[in-house]
């Protein structure tokens, strides 16, 4: 199969699914189709990338269904909650506005129809204003998790303690759906800000747990790495005890993926220990020859540059052949080498023969730097084909 079938393929779906039944004259009911839309945002949360990549389409062809629908269809509560779902789910706000403003949506809260509007419009200080008044846990359950979550969204700047309230009831009111993914994703975001270590920790197992294959588990991996990379306490035994308890639970290619990440970044941190316990557990889930292993005695070999086994670093690194890895850790191979050439023309001193070996001369900069550049440029590509 093509990949430009294999992404057409959501879209003919939802299209047949959207389309009228042979021999009915009047589309769908607006409850109906906004339904299937939050059907496919689920499998985004569940780690369908097709569904990701057509939902911009899907969300235009929606807007188009709705704006067929029957004058008296939104008389219907059903309907008339959708139509606000659509907007709070990334849908245009045209039609609302229109729906609105001929007061074809009798029976609704106004502060909640008005509120979704000015959100779809993004005019955000209006919609907090608005949507603040809300009580997400009264509304029924097709519209209750979107409100808390654009609820918390539009309060997290200046209010994260009210946006961590606002998140818990959009993962209450939504379970196992692409809004409790997102609300767990934003509260672990906040926690770690706030240096709440043990929410971190508990918020973090929750994710990998139950969200491991979503779409955004890759960039979530990455910032996951960052976070616990950028502890004070990052390799102390307790803490590394903690995140293997987190993660034992895990599909081993998960694990893996995730210890690669905390081991690079732990390099990038200069965090010794961390790198070595994160490389060493990714080893013990790959294969000998597999590329995972390669990547993983990389960053190991990289990070001793900076301790007492420089020597057994050097010849790890020199064993290393640069084309057994992909072009950003081929990069940072050639950094590593670079720094250990630089360290071993300068004296170790004498008098503090425990210490950490080029750690007055910043021995690590040139790895980070060149780690952070590669990394970067992945996170960019990333962005621009999810777009």
């Amino acid at each position: 199969m093509s990949p430009a079938l294999r992404l057409a393929l959501p879209v003919l779906a939802l299209a047949a699914a959207l389309a009228p039944a042979l021999g009915q004259e009047a589309p769908r009911e607006p409850a109906e189709i906004v339904r299937s839309l939050h059907t496919l945002q689920d499998r985004i949360a569940h780690g369908s990338t097709d569904a990701h990549l057509s939902q911009r389409a899907l969300l235009a062809q929606i807007a188009e269904q709705l704006a067929l629908a029957r004058p008296e269809a939104w008389k219907d509560a059903r309907n008339a909650r959708a139509a606000v779902a659509f907007v709070l789910s990334g849908g245009d706000p045209r039609l609302l506005r229109k729906l609105a403003g001929q007061g074809a949506l009798a029976g609704m809260d106004e502060a909640l129809v008005q509120g979704a509007l000015a959100y779809g419009e993004s005019r955000n200080a209006e919609a907090a204003d608005l949507l603040g008044r809300i009580d997400a846990r009264s509304l029924d359950p097709s519209i209750a998790g979107h409100v808390a979550l654009v609820q918390a969204e539009l309060v997290a700047a200046k209010s994260p303690k009210k946006a961590l309230a606002f998140l818990d009831d959009a993962r209450l009111l939504s379970p196992g759906t692409l809004v409790e993914e997102a609300a767990l994703r934003r509260q672990i975001a906040i926690v770690a800000t706030a240096k709440d270590l043990d929410r971190f920790d508990m918020l973090s197992t929750n994710y990998l747990r139950r969200f491991a294959k979503s779409v955004y588990a890759g960039s979530f991996r990455r910032q996951f790495a960052a976070d616990v990379a950028g502890r004070e306490d990052a390799g102390n035994a307790s803490r590394t005890a903690r995140l293997a308890a987190a993660l034992e639970a895990l599909d081993p290619a998960d694990c893996r993926d995730i210890y690669l990440a905390i081991a690079r970044e732990a390099l990038i941190k200069g965090k010794v220990e961390l790198t070595r316990f994160a490389a060493d557990s990714t080893v013990r889930l790959v294969e000998e020859a597999s590329a995972e292993r390669r990547r993983a005695s990389l960053y190991a070999a990289a990070v001793l540059v900076v301790t007492e086994d420089f020597d057994k670093g050097v010849s790890a690194l020199e064993a290393m052949d640069r084309g057994g890895l992909d072009e950003e850790d081929a990069e940072l191979l050639d950094a590593a080498r670079s720094v250990a050439a630089e360290v071993r023309r300068q004296p170790v001193p004498n008098d503090a023969p425990s210490r950490v070996r080029g750690e007055d001369a910043a021995t690590t900069v040139q790895i980070a730097e060149t780690a952070r550049q590669t990394m970067a440029r992945a996170d960019r590509l990333i962005e621009t084909a999810s777009k």
